[in-house]
Protein backbone atom coordinates (compact mmCIF):
# COMPACT_ATOMS: atom_id res chain seq x y z
CA UNK A 1 0.00 0.00 0.00
CA UNK A 2 1.20 3.56 -0.60
CA UNK A 3 2.51 5.36 1.76
CA UNK A 4 0.31 8.63 3.08
CA UNK A 5 2.30 11.25 4.84
CA UNK A 6 1.56 14.35 6.07
CA UNK A 7 2.78 17.35 4.21
CA UNK A 8 6.05 18.51 5.70
CA UNK A 9 5.54 22.32 7.80
CA UNK A 10 8.92 24.10 7.38
CA UNK A 11 10.34 26.47 9.72
CA UNK A 12 11.77 29.17 7.72
CA UNK A 13 14.94 28.26 9.47
CA UNK A 14 14.82 24.76 8.36
CA UNK A 15 13.75 26.09 5.01
CA UNK A 16 16.72 28.54 4.26
CA UNK A 17 18.94 25.09 4.98
CA UNK A 18 16.71 23.42 2.71
CA UNK A 19 17.04 25.56 -0.55
CA UNK A 20 20.93 25.09 0.34
CA UNK A 21 20.50 21.39 0.09
CA UNK A 22 18.05 21.40 -3.05
CA UNK A 23 20.09 23.94 -4.54
CA UNK A 24 23.11 21.73 -4.65
CA UNK A 25 21.28 19.02 -6.83
CA UNK A 26 21.03 19.64 -10.30
CA UNK A 27 17.89 19.42 -12.00
CA UNK A 28 17.98 15.99 -13.40
CA UNK A 29 19.23 15.12 -10.20
CA UNK A 30 15.76 16.35 -8.22
CA UNK A 31 14.28 14.50 -11.12
CA UNK A 32 15.44 11.40 -10.73
CA UNK A 33 15.10 11.22 -7.14
CA UNK A 34 11.80 12.61 -7.03
CA UNK A 35 10.68 9.34 -9.83
CA UNK A 36 12.24 6.61 -6.94
CA UNK A 37 10.70 8.05 -3.93
CA UNK A 38 7.32 7.67 -6.04
CA UNK A 39 8.47 4.00 -7.22
CA UNK A 40 9.04 3.59 -3.27
CA UNK A 41 5.85 5.14 -2.80
CA UNK A 42 6.76 8.08 -0.90
CA UNK A 43 4.52 11.14 -1.07
CA UNK A 44 5.82 13.85 0.45
CA UNK A 45 8.31 16.75 0.57
CA UNK A 46 11.92 16.13 0.63
CA UNK A 47 15.26 17.74 1.09
CA UNK A 48 18.13 15.75 -0.21
CA UNK A 49 22.03 16.50 -1.23
CA UNK A 50 24.62 14.34 -2.96
CA UNK A 51 26.88 12.98 -0.55
CA UNK A 52 30.45 10.96 -0.35
CA UNK A 53 28.96 7.75 -2.08
CA UNK A 54 33.11 6.29 -3.07
CA UNK A 55 34.32 5.96 -6.97
CA UNK A 56 31.50 2.86 -7.58
CA UNK A 57 28.08 4.76 -6.98
CA UNK A 58 26.31 8.20 -6.52
CA UNK A 59 25.07 8.91 -3.41
CA UNK A 60 22.50 11.43 -2.10
CA UNK A 61 21.03 11.80 1.59
CA UNK A 62 17.42 12.28 1.53
CA UNK A 63 15.19 13.69 4.42
CA UNK A 64 11.44 13.00 4.41
CA UNK A 65 8.41 13.23 6.85
CA UNK A 66 9.09 9.62 7.74
CA UNK A 67 12.95 9.23 8.62
CA UNK A 68 16.11 10.06 6.55
CA UNK A 69 17.33 7.59 4.02
CA UNK A 70 20.66 7.08 1.56
CA UNK A 71 19.35 6.66 -2.32
CA UNK A 72 22.53 4.67 -4.21
CA UNK A 73 22.70 5.29 -7.68
CA UNK A 74 24.81 2.37 -9.21
CA UNK A 75 27.31 3.13 -11.58
CA UNK A 76 30.09 1.23 -12.38
CA UNK A 77 28.06 -2.07 -10.19
CA UNK A 78 25.02 -1.87 -12.36
CA UNK A 79 24.87 -5.26 -11.97
CA UNK A 80 21.84 -6.84 -11.52
CA UNK A 81 23.12 -10.27 -10.16
CA UNK A 82 26.37 -8.20 -8.19
CA UNK A 83 23.50 -6.01 -6.28
CA UNK A 84 20.85 -9.80 -5.78
CA UNK A 85 24.03 -10.91 -4.08
CA UNK A 86 25.26 -7.89 -2.23
CA UNK A 87 21.67 -7.43 -0.72
CA UNK A 88 20.74 -10.76 -0.18
CA UNK A 89 23.96 -10.82 2.35
CA UNK A 90 22.75 -7.74 3.98
CA UNK A 91 19.50 -9.01 4.51
CA UNK A 92 21.21 -12.79 5.76
CA UNK A 93 23.19 -10.49 7.92
CA UNK A 94 20.43 -8.76 9.34
CA UNK A 95 18.87 -12.26 10.94
CA UNK A 96 22.10 -12.98 12.68
CA UNK A 97 23.35 -11.99 16.11
CA UNK A 98 25.55 -9.27 14.58
CA UNK A 99 25.51 -6.67 16.92
CA UNK A 100 26.63 -3.75 14.74
CA UNK A 101 24.33 -1.49 12.33
CA UNK A 102 24.44 -2.27 8.72
CA UNK A 103 22.84 -0.99 5.79
CA UNK A 104 19.17 -2.08 5.33
CA UNK A 105 17.67 -2.09 1.43
CA UNK A 106 14.02 -0.65 1.62
CA UNK A 107 11.52 -2.77 -0.09
CA UNK A 108 10.50 -1.85 -2.79
CA UNK A 109 6.56 -1.25 -4.45
CA UNK A 110 6.07 -3.47 -7.51
CA UNK A 111 5.45 -0.81 -10.54
CA UNK A 112 3.88 -1.98 -13.54
CA UNK A 113 4.89 1.84 -15.19
CA UNK A 114 8.23 0.35 -15.03
CA UNK A 115 8.07 -2.82 -17.04
CA UNK A 116 9.02 -1.77 -20.26
CA UNK A 117 12.07 -0.85 -18.77
CA UNK A 118 12.83 -3.43 -16.12
CA UNK A 119 12.41 -6.08 -18.90
CA UNK A 120 14.64 -3.86 -21.60
CA UNK A 121 17.17 -4.06 -19.05
CA UNK A 122 16.73 -7.29 -18.31
CA UNK A 123 17.64 -8.59 -21.96
CA UNK A 124 20.63 -6.24 -21.98
CA UNK A 125 22.11 -7.56 -18.52
CA UNK A 126 20.73 -11.12 -18.56
CA UNK A 127 21.11 -11.06 -14.80
CA UNK A 128 19.85 -12.56 -11.44
CA UNK A 129 16.54 -11.63 -10.20
CA UNK A 130 16.40 -12.39 -6.77
CA UNK A 131 16.48 -10.02 -4.14
CA UNK A 132 14.50 -7.17 -7.27
CA UNK A 133 11.91 -6.22 -4.50
CA UNK A 134 14.85 -4.25 -2.86
CA UNK A 135 16.30 -1.81 -5.70
CA UNK A 136 14.59 -0.01 -8.66
CA UNK A 137 15.86 -0.01 -12.30
CA UNK A 138 14.95 3.85 -13.87
CA UNK A 139 16.11 5.50 -16.62
CA UNK A 140 18.96 8.09 -17.07
CA UNK A 141 17.71 11.51 -17.98
CA UNK A 142 21.11 12.06 -19.42
CA UNK A 143 22.10 9.01 -20.99
CA UNK A 144 19.30 7.29 -21.64
CA UNK A 145 20.74 4.64 -20.36
CA UNK A 146 19.19 2.58 -17.24
CA UNK A 147 20.36 2.37 -13.61
CA UNK A 148 19.85 0.43 -10.38
CA UNK A 149 18.88 2.60 -7.44
CA UNK A 150 18.72 1.72 -3.87
CA UNK A 151 17.43 3.34 -0.62
CA UNK A 152 18.89 2.60 2.40
CA UNK A 153 17.83 3.80 5.65
CA UNK A 154 20.30 5.89 7.03
CA UNK A 155 22.62 4.97 9.96
CA UNK A 156 23.95 7.89 11.90
CA UNK A 157 27.97 8.16 12.62
CA UNK A 158 30.64 9.40 11.17
CA UNK A 159 33.74 7.94 9.76
CA UNK A 160 36.42 7.41 11.88
CA UNK A 161 39.89 9.18 12.24
CA UNK A 162 42.89 7.30 13.47
CA UNK A 163 44.50 9.67 15.82
CA UNK A 164 45.79 7.04 18.51
CA UNK A 165 46.72 2.85 17.57
CA UNK A 166 44.38 2.08 20.01
CA UNK A 167 41.29 2.60 17.72
CA UNK A 168 42.63 0.20 15.82
CA UNK A 169 41.52 -2.21 18.69
CA UNK A 170 37.55 -1.52 17.91
CA UNK A 171 38.27 -1.93 14.33
CA UNK A 172 39.83 -5.21 14.56
CA UNK A 173 37.06 -6.29 17.18
CA UNK A 174 34.65 -5.08 14.90
CA UNK A 175 35.97 -6.99 11.48
CA UNK A 176 36.56 -10.03 13.67
CA UNK A 177 32.92 -9.72 14.85
CA UNK A 178 31.66 -9.19 11.02
CA UNK A 179 33.53 -12.37 10.02
CA UNK A 180 32.14 -14.56 12.48
CA UNK A 181 28.55 -13.51 11.50
CA UNK A 182 29.15 -13.81 7.69
CA UNK A 183 30.49 -16.96 8.49
CA UNK A 184 26.82 -18.40 9.44
CA UNK A 185 25.33 -17.04 6.55
CA UNK A 186 24.17 -19.34 3.43
CA UNK A 187 22.88 -18.07 0.42
CA UNK A 188 21.84 -19.80 -2.37
CA UNK A 189 22.53 -16.67 -4.60
CA UNK A 190 26.50 -17.29 -6.70
CA UNK A 191 28.64 -14.52 -6.02
CA UNK A 192 29.96 -12.51 -8.79
CA UNK A 193 33.17 -11.36 -7.51
CA UNK A 194 35.85 -14.26 -7.76
CA UNK A 195 38.39 -14.53 -4.50
CA UNK A 196 41.02 -11.73 -4.14
CA UNK A 197 43.80 -14.49 -5.07
CA UNK A 198 41.60 -15.34 -8.28
CA UNK A 199 42.78 -12.05 -9.66
CA UNK A 200 43.64 -13.44 -12.88
CA UNK A 201 39.86 -13.56 -13.28
CA UNK A 202 38.73 -10.56 -11.74
CA UNK A 203 40.18 -7.73 -14.04
CA UNK A 204 39.69 -8.64 -18.03
CA UNK A 205 40.93 -5.32 -19.04
CA UNK A 206 43.77 -5.31 -17.16
CA UNK A 207 45.12 -8.98 -16.79
CA UNK A 208 48.26 -10.38 -15.32
CA UNK A 209 50.42 -10.47 -18.46
CA UNK A 210 48.40 -7.26 -19.59
CA UNK A 211 50.08 -5.07 -16.24
CA UNK A 212 53.66 -7.12 -17.10
CA UNK A 213 53.53 -6.27 -20.35
CA UNK A 214 52.54 -2.33 -18.38
CA UNK A 215 55.50 -2.40 -16.42
CA UNK A 216 58.22 -3.51 -19.27
CA UNK A 217 56.77 -1.10 -21.49
CA UNK A 218 54.62 1.67 -18.94
CA UNK A 219 52.48 3.56 -21.74
CA UNK A 220 52.65 7.42 -21.61
CA UNK A 221 49.35 7.79 -19.68
CA UNK A 222 51.32 6.29 -16.80
CA UNK A 223 54.74 8.20 -16.91
CA UNK A 224 53.97 9.93 -13.56
CA UNK A 225 54.72 6.24 -12.34
CA UNK A 226 57.01 5.01 -14.75
CA UNK A 227 59.90 4.13 -12.14
CA UNK A 228 57.43 2.64 -9.97
CA UNK A 229 56.04 0.08 -12.95
CA UNK A 230 59.45 -1.25 -14.52
CA UNK A 231 60.69 -2.28 -11.09
CA UNK A 232 57.66 -4.07 -10.32
CA UNK A 233 58.25 -5.80 -13.55
CA UNK A 234 60.62 -7.94 -11.23
CA UNK A 235 58.63 -8.18 -8.34
CA UNK A 236 55.17 -8.92 -9.23
CA UNK A 237 55.94 -12.43 -10.90
CA UNK A 238 56.81 -13.58 -7.49
CA UNK A 239 53.61 -12.27 -5.83
CA UNK A 240 51.19 -13.72 -8.88
CA UNK A 241 52.98 -17.91 -7.86
CA UNK A 242 52.65 -17.16 -4.07
CA UNK A 243 49.41 -17.41 -4.60
CA UNK A 244 49.22 -20.37 -5.85
CA UNK A 245 47.70 -23.00 -2.67
CA UNK A 246 45.39 -20.10 -1.25
CA UNK A 247 42.50 -21.91 -2.36
CA UNK A 248 43.28 -24.49 0.45
CA UNK A 249 42.79 -22.05 3.22
CA UNK A 250 39.22 -21.60 5.26
CA UNK A 251 36.55 -20.28 2.98
CA UNK A 252 33.27 -18.32 3.55
CA UNK A 253 31.39 -15.41 2.91
CA UNK A 254 33.67 -11.82 3.44
CA UNK A 255 32.79 -8.25 3.43
CA UNK A 256 36.28 -7.46 1.55
CA UNK A 257 36.62 -4.01 1.88
CA UNK A 258 36.83 -3.18 5.70
CA UNK A 259 38.67 0.18 6.39
CA UNK A 260 37.99 3.57 7.86
CA UNK A 261 35.78 4.60 5.27
CA UNK A 262 33.19 1.89 5.04
CA UNK A 263 32.82 1.96 9.17
CA UNK A 264 31.16 4.52 10.98
CA UNK A 265 31.54 5.61 14.96
CA UNK A 266 29.43 7.14 17.58
CA UNK A 267 29.97 10.56 19.68
CA UNK A 268 32.10 8.55 21.83
CA UNK A 269 34.21 7.29 19.41
CA UNK A 270 32.23 3.59 19.41
CA UNK A 271 31.98 1.73 16.77
CA UNK A 272 28.40 1.66 15.43
CA UNK A 273 27.98 0.48 11.65
CA UNK A 274 29.86 -1.15 8.86
CA UNK A 275 28.84 0.25 5.19
CA UNK A 276 29.64 -0.88 1.72
CA UNK A 277 29.03 -4.23 1.19
CA UNK A 278 29.01 -3.86 -2.69
CA UNK A 279 32.38 -6.12 -2.57
CA UNK A 280 31.45 -8.64 -0.45
CA UNK A 281 32.11 -12.10 -2.03
CA UNK A 282 33.04 -16.09 -1.36
CA UNK A 283 37.07 -15.56 -0.33
CA UNK A 284 39.54 -15.98 2.20
CA UNK A 285 38.44 -16.00 5.48
CA UNK A 286 41.84 -14.54 6.12
CA UNK A 287 41.46 -11.67 3.90
CA UNK A 288 38.97 -9.72 6.65
CA UNK A 289 41.93 -9.23 8.53
CA UNK A 290 44.72 -8.73 6.03
CA UNK A 291 42.77 -6.20 4.15
CA UNK A 292 42.67 -3.36 6.54
CA UNK A 293 45.79 -4.35 7.46
CA UNK A 294 47.46 -3.18 4.21
CA UNK A 295 45.19 -0.27 3.50
CA UNK A 296 47.27 1.27 7.02
CA UNK A 297 50.83 0.37 5.65
CA UNK A 298 50.84 4.01 3.55
CA UNK A 299 49.23 5.75 5.84
CA UNK A 300 51.44 9.47 7.06
CA UNK A 301 52.00 7.88 10.62
CA UNK A 302 55.27 7.18 12.28
CA UNK A 303 56.75 3.20 12.11
CA UNK A 304 56.36 3.51 15.76
CA UNK A 305 52.66 4.33 15.41
CA UNK A 306 51.98 2.03 12.94
CA UNK A 307 53.55 -1.91 14.24
CA UNK A 308 51.02 -0.39 17.55
CA UNK A 309 48.13 0.06 15.55
CA UNK A 310 48.54 -3.31 13.23
CA UNK A 311 49.53 -5.07 16.44
CA UNK A 312 46.30 -3.78 17.74
CA UNK A 313 44.10 -4.46 14.40
CA UNK A 314 45.59 -8.28 14.63
CA UNK A 315 44.96 -9.01 18.18
CA UNK A 316 41.18 -7.15 17.93
CA UNK A 317 40.24 -9.62 14.92
CA UNK A 318 42.33 -12.57 16.84
CA UNK A 319 40.00 -12.19 20.06
CA UNK A 320 36.47 -12.65 17.43
CA UNK A 321 38.43 -15.63 14.68
CA UNK A 322 40.72 -18.14 15.39
CA UNK A 323 43.04 -18.23 12.34
CA UNK A 324 45.22 -21.30 11.72
CA UNK A 325 49.01 -21.52 11.03
CA UNK A 326 48.73 -21.53 7.42
CA UNK A 327 46.36 -18.37 7.54
CA UNK A 328 48.59 -16.58 9.28
CA UNK A 329 51.51 -17.79 6.84
CA UNK A 330 49.67 -16.16 4.28
CA UNK A 331 48.92 -12.65 5.58
CA UNK A 332 52.06 -10.81 4.23
CA UNK A 333 51.24 -11.87 0.32
CA UNK A 334 47.84 -11.33 1.05
CA UNK A 335 48.54 -7.66 2.35
CA UNK A 336 49.97 -6.88 -0.99
CA UNK A 337 47.42 -8.97 -3.22
CA UNK A 338 45.14 -6.34 -1.92
CA UNK A 339 47.17 -3.29 -2.83
CA UNK A 340 47.86 -5.32 -6.61
CA UNK A 341 43.68 -5.75 -6.62
CA UNK A 342 43.68 -2.09 -5.96
CA UNK A 343 45.99 -1.51 -8.92
CA UNK A 344 44.49 -3.66 -11.31
CA UNK A 345 41.04 -2.29 -10.35
CA UNK A 346 42.21 1.45 -11.37
CA UNK A 347 44.31 0.72 -14.77
CA UNK A 348 40.98 -1.06 -15.76
CA UNK A 349 38.61 2.01 -14.88
CA UNK A 350 41.07 3.98 -16.71
CA UNK A 351 41.33 1.80 -19.41
CA UNK A 352 37.64 2.25 -20.14
CA UNK A 353 38.12 5.68 -19.02
CA UNK A 354 35.98 6.00 -16.02
CA UNK A 355 39.12 7.53 -14.24
CA UNK A 356 41.94 9.29 -15.16
CA UNK A 357 45.37 7.67 -15.37
CA UNK A 358 46.58 10.07 -12.27
CA UNK A 359 44.20 7.95 -10.00
CA UNK A 360 45.72 4.33 -10.77
CA UNK A 361 49.06 5.79 -11.11
CA UNK A 362 48.94 6.89 -7.09
CA UNK A 363 47.81 3.33 -6.50
CA UNK A 364 50.80 2.22 -8.39
CA UNK A 365 53.48 4.18 -6.51
CA UNK A 366 51.35 2.90 -3.05
CA UNK A 367 51.59 -0.55 -4.35
CA UNK A 368 55.40 -0.30 -4.77
CA UNK A 369 55.46 1.41 -1.62
CA UNK A 370 53.85 -1.50 0.26
CA UNK A 371 56.64 -3.93 -1.60
CA UNK A 372 59.15 -2.19 -0.14
CA UNK A 373 57.83 -2.12 3.21
CA UNK A 374 57.28 -5.84 3.53
CA UNK A 375 61.16 -6.48 1.95
CA UNK A 376 62.39 -4.57 4.90
CA UNK A 377 60.08 -5.97 7.68
CA UNK A 378 57.66 -9.34 6.65
CA UNK A 379 60.42 -10.84 9.00
CA UNK A 380 59.01 -8.65 11.93
CA UNK A 381 55.70 -8.95 10.79
CA UNK A 382 55.27 -12.65 10.75
CA UNK A 383 56.98 -12.16 14.49
CA UNK A 384 53.61 -9.83 15.68
CA UNK A 385 51.25 -12.45 13.65
CA UNK A 386 52.65 -15.44 15.46
CA UNK A 387 52.47 -13.84 19.39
Amino acid sequence: MMKEFVQIIITEEFESVSNKQQNSLLPTEKQLISEVLALYGFRSEWQGKRSNGGMNNSTFVLHTSDEDYVMRQYETHNDQAKIAFEHGVLTALSNTDFELHSPTPVISLSSSSREDADQEFKESNHSNEENRQTYQIVRDHITGTFKIVTLFRYLKGVNPVWDSPDQLLPLGRAAGHLSTALAKLKLELEPVYPPYYRIDEAYPLCTPERLLRMCASPPETLEACTDELRQLQDELPGLFKALRGMEQLPHQIVHGDVNASNVLVDPEGNMSAILDFEFATWDLRVMELAVPMSDMLTMDKSEEWMWQAQANLVQGFREEVELTADELEAIPQLILLRSLDVVMHFISRMLEGTDKPEVAAGQIVKLKQRMDWMQRNEEQLRQLLMK
